[in-house]
C-alpha cells in the first residue's frame, strides 16, 4: 500500500509542476492588456495596459503624471518629492502614497504589487528586470541630447493609458503650452541678435555646495541652449567641478534652484567668488519649486523657460509666470493659489514664505 501511495504523489507532484510550468510561460506571454513600449534607453519592453500601481521613483516623472490625471494609479514617489511641502499642498492625496528611495528593492515592489516602475538610471532598471518587474528608464539625461525627450513621458502616458477618461485631452494642452513657449523663446531670440553669454546651474535639490551642477545631455543643457546659452556644466564636463574650474570658466549668470537654492546663494557672498562676472553684476538668479525643482522636467516646464527668459532678458520677454503657475496649478490639479502662494513658489520658498531648509 506504501509504495501504491508513493506511486501516486509522485504522479500528482508531476501533474502540480506541469500545470505550474504552463500557467507560468501562460502569465510570461503577451496578452490583450499588454502593450510594448520603448523607453529613453530605446529598450523594448512588454508592460500591462492601463497599470494601476505605478512606482514614479525617477524624481521627472511623478508631478507630470498627476498633472495627467493619473494620480489614483500611482503606488509611490521618490521619497524627496513626497517629503516637499509644495507637494502636498498642490496635491493633498500625495500623503497616501509610498516614499520610495532612489534605488528600491525588488522584494519591496513585489510586495506591493506594482505593475510598472519608472526608473531614473540604466542600473537600476536592469536589476529591477532582472527580477521580472516590468521597468522603464525615464531620465533627466537624454542622448545624444535630451531634444528629441522634451515630449517623451507626456507621449507615453498616452501610451500606457489609453482607456482612462481625460489623459489624452491634458497631455495635448500641456504639450501645447511648452510648445508655445518654446516657440516665442526661439523666434524672439533668433529675431535680434544677442552675444552668447555663459551660464552655470547650481543644483541644490542637496546640499553640497556652489560645486554641484549638471553635466552635458541633460535637461538643463537643453533648455539653456534653446535661450541661447553656453551651458557650463557641458564644458566643465562634471557633476562636481572645483572652486577654481568654476572660477576660470567665469560665468555670465549663475542659477540656483532645489531646496537648498538660498542657502547656496549665501555661500557667493563669501570672497572666494567676489571677483567672479555674475556675482559682481548681481547676475544670480533662484528657480522655483512646486512638487520638486522647476529645472528637474515636470508639469511647471513652462512656466521655468519663462520664468528663465525674462531674467536672461529682461528687455525682451515679460511673462506674468505668477499668472502661469496658478493657471497649471489651478487646470491640473484643481488648486487655486493666492498670488503670495505663487511668488513664494516662484522664489523658491516654502508654503509659508521661508527658506525650505
Amino acid at each position: 500500500m506504501s509504495k501504491l501511495v508513493a506511486i501516486v504523489s509522485i504522479a500528482i507532484l508531476a501533474v502540480v509542476a506541469l500545470a505550474g510550468g504552463y500557467l507560468l510561460m501562460q502569465d510570461s506571454s503577451p496578452s490583450d492588456s499588454d502593450i510594448t513600449v520603448v523607453d529613453m534607453l530605446g529598450e523594448k519592453v512588454q508592460v500591462k495596459k492601463n497599470p494601476e500601481h505605478v512606482a514614479c521613483v525617477s524624481r521627472t516623472t511623478y508631478d507630470l503624471l498627476v498633472a495627467f490625471g493619473l494620480g489614483d494609479r500611482i503606488d509611490g514617489a521618490y521619497k524627496p518629492i513626497l517629503d516637499n511641502e509644495w507637494t502636498s499642498v498642490l496635491y493633498p492625496e500625495s500623503t497616501r502614497h509610498f516614499a520610495y528611495d532612489y534605488q528600491p528593492s525588488h522584494e519591496l515592489l513585489i510586495q506591493r504589487n506594482v505593475d510598472l516602475v519608472l526608473s531614473p538610471e540604466k542600473y537600476i532598471t536592469d536589476g529591477l528586470r532582472e527580477h521580472g518587474l516590468p521597468a522603464l528608464n525615464v531620465s533627466l539625461y537624454g542622448n545624444p541630447n535630451f531634444e528629441p525627450y522634451i515630449y517623451f513621458l507626456a507621449d507615453l502616458a498616452k501610451q500606457l493609458w489609453p482607456d482612462v477618461p481625460g489623459v489624452s485631452e491634458k497631455v495635448d494642452a500641456w504639450k501645447a503650452e511648452f510648445k508655445r513657449v518654446l516657440d516665442e523663446v526661439s523666434s524672439t531670440l533668433e529675431s535680434k541678435p544677442h552675444s552668447e553669454k555663459s551660464v552655470y546651474y547650481v543644483r541644490g535639490d542637496k546640499n553640497r555646495g556652489i560645486g554641484y551642477t549638471d553635466t552635458g545631455k541633460s535637461f538643463n543643457e537643453y533648455i539653456f541652449g534653446v535661450l541661447g546659452m553656453e551651458f557650463l556644466g557641458k564644458s566643465l564636463g562634471t557633476t562636481q567641478p572645483s572652486s577654481d574650474a568654476i572660477l576660470d570658466a567665469n560665468p555670465d549668470y549663475i542659477v540656483i534652484g532645489g531646496i537648498y537654492q538660498h542657502t547656496l546663494r549665501g555661500m557667493l557672498d563669501d570672497s572666494l567668488w567676489e571677483n567672479m562676472e555674475a556675482v559682481k553684476t548681481g547676475h544670480v538668479f533662484n528657480i522655483g519649486i512646486g512638487f520638486s525643482p522647476m529645472e528637474q522636467m515636470g508639469a511647471f516646464t513652462p512656466v521655468f523657460l519663462a520664468d528663465m527668459a525674462n531674467k536672461l532678458y529682461p528687455n525682451d520677454f515679460h511673462y506674468d509666470t505668477t499668472g502661469m503657475l496658478r493657471n497649471i496649478c489651478s487646470e491640473y490639479f484643481g488648486k487655486n493659489l493666492t498670488v503670495q502662494q505663487a511668488e513664494y513658489m516662484m522664489n523658491g520658498l516654502g508654503p509659508d514664505g521661508t527658506p525650505m531648509v
